[in-house]
């Protein structure tokens, strides 16, 4: 992804079921992906992706997060609303 810039390499990834989280990041950098995430869209894959590593640079949900998270995907906020819409069905096995 040409646009995270900031992130030096690849991050470490890891894979975990998680009931309420589609991704996290570690404060080391690590990002871990819940495996339901295959079952959405590449829009909703992508956005998730770009969150984590957008947590790389802020590593809190600041003003200064959702303008990187503007920047490196403009319509996230309305993948976001799509995927918590898909969130029910999607992690419980659906």
């Amino acid at each position: 992804m040409q646009q995270t810039l900031w992130v030096s390499g690849k991050p470490p990834l890891r894979i975990l079921s998680m009931q309420t989280q589609w991704g996290s990041c570690s404060p080391a950098g690590r990002i871990t992906l819940n495996p339901h995430l295959v079952k959405a869209s590449r829009e909703c894959i992508d956005y998730v992706i770009l969150h984590e590593l957008c947590h790389i640079a802020e590593h809190n949900h600041s003003e200064r997060f959702y303008r990187l998270m503007q920047q490196v995907m403009p319509q996230w906020e309305k993948v976001k609303k799509r995927l918590d819409g898909m969130a029910a069905s999607l992690l419980n096995g659906g």
